[in-house]
C-alpha cells in the first residue's frame, strides 16, 4: 500500500497544476472498486470516489487487445440504446462513440467504419475535435491515438480498417494535454467518456458520471485528463459525453449511471449512431 501511494504522489508531481490535490491522489490511489472478471484479460471496475471537492462515480473496462476484435458500429441516420447495439453485434464491451447531430442522428465528426467514411468533421466541431482514435487490421487489434486534423483523414482512411474522430486528446505520449479555453465544455462538470491504452498496449474504456449531485458529478476536461493518466493511460482521447456517456458489457449490462432519465440507475440510456464494440475472441 505504502508503494502505490508514493507512485501516486509522484505522478502527481508529473501533472499540470490545476483542481488537483495530493488528497486526490491517494483518494484514486487507495480507492475500493468492484471489480468484475470479464475472461480473456479483461476486467470492469467500478467506484464512488472524492475528487476535487466532489463525488464522482467511475466505471473502467480494460482488455488486452490481442484477444479481442475492436469495432466500429455505426447506424445509417438513426439511433438506438448502447445496450442494444453491443447486443445486437454480439459484443462483449462496448461504448459511445463520437459526437453527433441529435436531431438527425448523423455523425459531426469523420467516422471511418469497416474501410467506409460514414461522417466528417464539421466546421463547429474544431473547437474540440483534434484527435482520432484508429483501428487497424481486420479485427482491430493495433489502436492508436493520435492528433489530427481534417487535412489528415485520407492518409487515415488508407492505413486504418475503423476511426473515429474525437476530442479533445487527454493524454500524448505519456503527457497531460492542457486547454486555454474558457468554453464551459473544458470548465464545466459534465459527464464523461475517453478511450486510451496503457504502456503495455492494454486498452482501457472509462465512463465517468455526471450531474448527479452528491453522487456523480462529473468532471473538467482537465479533471478527466488527470484521471486518465493516474489510470495509467499513456495515450487517451475523449469521446462524446453528456447523456450519451455509457460503458455496457453483455456480463454486467450498462456499468454506469447515463444521465437522460435525470435519475442516478442504469436506465437512462440516450440512442447513439456510433459506438465502439469489443468481442472476445472465441
Amino acid at each position: 500500500m505504502i508503494r502505490t501511494l508514493l507512485g501516486a504522489l509522484t505522478l502527481l508531481c508529473t501533472l499540470p497544476a490545476a483542481s488537483q490535490t495530493p488528497g486526490d491522489s491517494i483518494a484514486l490511489a487507495t480507492a475500493v472498486w468492484h471489480t468484475s472478471d470479464l475472461g480473456g484479460g479483461a476486467e470492469c471496475r467500478c467506484a464512488q470516489i472524492d475528487l476535487f471537492g466532489s463525488r464522482q462515480s467511475i466505471s473502467v473496462v480494460s482488455y488486452p487487445p490481442r484477444g479481442f476484435e475492436t469495432r466500429i458500429v455505426h447506424l445509417d441516420r438513426r439511433a438506438e440504446a448502447m445496450s442494444r447495439l453491443g447486443r445486437d453485434a454480439g459484443a462483449d464491451i462496448a461504448v459511445n462513440g463520437s459526437y453527433f447531430n441529435v436531431r438527425t442522428f448523423e455523425p459531426v465528426t469523420f467516422v471511418l467504419a469497416d474501410k467506409k467514411v460514414v461522417g466528417r468533421t464539421t466546421p463547429q466541431e474544431l473547437m474540440r475535435t483534434n484527435g482520432i482514435v484508429a483501428f487497424k487490421g481486420r479485427k482491430g487489434r493495433r489502436m492508436d491515438i493520435f492528433r489530427c486534423d481534417t487535412a489528415h483523414y485520407d492518409r487515415v482512411t488508407h492505413r486504418y480498417r475503423s476511426a473515429l474522430a474525437a476530442g479533445p486528446v487527454l493524454v500524448d505520449d505519456g503527457r497531460i494535454v492542457e486547454y486555454d479555453s474558457d468554453k464551459t465544455f473544458y470548465t464545466g462538470r459534465h459527464p464523461r467518456t475517453l478511450i486510451g491504452k496503457r504502456a503495455g498496449g492494454e486498452v482501457v474504456l472509462v465512463v465517468i458520471d455526471g450531474r448527479f449531485k452528491g453522487q456523480g458529478e462529473g468532471t473538467t476536461i482537465a479533471e478527466t485528463a488527470y484521471i486518465a493518466r493516474q489510470l495509467g493511460l499513456v495515450e487517451a482521447l475523449n469521446l462524446d459525453g453528456g447523456g450519451s456517456s455509457t460503458l455496457w458489457t453483455a456480463q454486467e449490462g450498462v456499468l454506469n449511471h447515463p444521465y437522460d432519465n435525470h435519475r442516478f440507475d442504469h436506465a437512462g440510456e440516450r440512442g447513439v449512431p456510433n459506438c465502439i464494440t469489443v468481442t472476445r475472441n472465441k
